[in-house]
């Protein structure tokens, strides 16, 4: 599904040059819960944004489901990550004066081949599957951490996205709530084959991992199957 050739990134920070990525080569398989883990400062953030079309990488391949996306224009690559990809961020990144539905069926707004009707169907499934259809009409204000993180979980879902990224998103959240965010993450690869690449730095999360990739100053320096 995802296949990384050589990728780097480097930054000039005045006369330094620093390697954010220095050369990293794997595949991702389709249905894949795939970790990537990491000492801060390691480059799983700035893997993760390569991959999700984010940023762009100073030189090396990706390839995602036979697109090599470097030679997508930036149109292209919007419309790519629209139609293809989701994100869930640590901080949630939900709109502070829309309701929940709105919150989580704004993406799916910006698409040309859903009707409003469609849209807001298929974002009472998804609000419904997370157990908070009936906080549809708050705000995100109006909910707890945990519960704004799982909005923001649906918000990546109602598309159907062929790839979920997560980048660290039990970083605001105390233990219960991550656990249950982790569990809706393993609940929606295992029943939907979602293919799911997430960032984390805490050792108990390898346990929801099929495989787990360690970065340390920008190079993988372990890639295997989570035993």
């Amino acid at each position: 599904m995802i296949r990384i050739t050589d990728l780097r990134k480097i930054y000039q920070m005045g006369d330094v040059e620093v390697r954010a990525l220095d050369g990293v080569t794997t595949d991702i398989a389709k249905g894949e819960f795939l970790g990537i883990m990491g000492a801060s400062g390691s480059g799983k953030t700035t893997l993760l944004h390569m991959l999700g079309l984010l940023d762009e990488p100073t030189s090396g391949q990706i390839v995602i489901e036979g697109t090599d996306v470097s030679q997508l224009t930036d149109h292209e690559k919007t419309m790519f990550r629209l139609y293809k990809l989701g994100y869930v961020f640590q901080d949630y990144a939900l709109v502070p004066d829309l309701t929940v539905m709105e919150n989580v069926t704004l993406t799916a707004m910006l698409r040309k081949d859903r009707t409003e009707e469609q849209y807001r169907k298929e974002g009472s499934i998804v609000l419904q599957k997370i157990g908070l259809f009936d906080r549809r009409d708050h705000l995100p204000r109006e909910l707890s951490g945990g519960q704004q993180q799982r909005v923001s979980i649906a918000r990546a879902m109602v598309n159907k996205p062929d790839i979920l990224f997560a980048d660290e998103p039990c970083a605001n959240l105390d233990s219960e709530n991550s656990r249950m965010v982790l569990d809706l993450f393993r609940e929606i690869n295992e029943e939907m084959q979602q293919t799911i690449v997430m960032v984390s730095h805490e050792e108990w999360h390898k346990n929801y991992f099929h495989r787990i990739i360690h970065l340390k100053d920008g190079k993988i320096v372990s890639d295997g199957d989570n035993q």
